[in-house]
């Protein structure tokens, strides 16, 4: 119990850290962007952050070098007292190869023992993005490397301001079924219109349409 709390201090150490270093990169930023977003729903992995519409905001600084880090914050219903994920999170993507590797801290504030955190690595192949992240740690009960998620993403520019993207999503759970979601979007200018399910018995087809937009600072 006691190395647990050691653990989660570190993590909050760490996410704090995060936030920190991305709320104050505009003193030395190379490229300090934001982003501002809204969707008819939240959909992560597949699954349902809450049964309404939700409203995102974030931060990313790019160091110039490869090293990047950012914070991003929006509201979510678990149907308990949780309101809100705000994550952090770092990566770096190297030069001479189409390879990037990360780290992200969700943190549900004021949740009850929701927080964790992953390690990620992902790599282009022409049009076609493969990745996997794995928990590095969260509140509850969990060893590093445990849940893998695969991805698969591309994307087709079908005419000028016309883009068409493809994701597959595949959980391999330590405990419990394993997973499959897949989507299809839609992006025209700001607007993005998809289509999402997954594998779970209680899923159905879900119709997402999303707005949002950016800047730098």
């Amino acid at each position: 119990m006691i190395f647990k709390k050691i653990q989660k201090t570190i993590r909050k150490t760490v996410f704090a850290i995060l936030l920190a270093v991305a709320t104050m990169g505009a003193t030395f930023a190379s490229s300090l962007d934001w982003n501002v977003g809204a969707t008819s729903q939240y959909l992560w992995r597949g699954m349902s952050q809450g049964n309404g519409a939700a409203v995102s905001g974030g931060l990313d600084y790019d160091a110039g070098n490869g090293f990047s880090v950012g914070t991003w914050v929006s509201n979510v219903d678990f149907g308990d007292d949780t309101t809100y994920e705000l994550d952090g999170y770092f990566g770096y993507s190297f030069d001479n190869i189409p390879l990037s590797i990360g780290y992200i801290y969700y943190a549900y504030p004021d949740g009850d023992d929701l927080d964790f955190s992953e390690i990620s690595i992902s790599g282009e192949i022409g049009p076609v993005t493969l990745g996997v992240a794995v928990l590095a740690d969260a509140d509850w009960e969990a060893d590093l490397g445990d849940d893998p998620y695969f991805t698969l993403d591309t994307g087709f520019t079908l005419r000028e301001g016309l883009d068409l993207g493809i994701h597959i999503g595949h959980y391999d759970y330590e405990a419990g079924d394993a997973e499959t979601d897949y989507g299809l979007s839609l992006s025209i200018g700001d607007f993005s219109f998809g289509i999402m399910d997954s594998s779970r018995d209680d899923s159905d087809p879900k119709f997402i349409i999303s707005y949002g937009f950016s800047g730098s600072l």
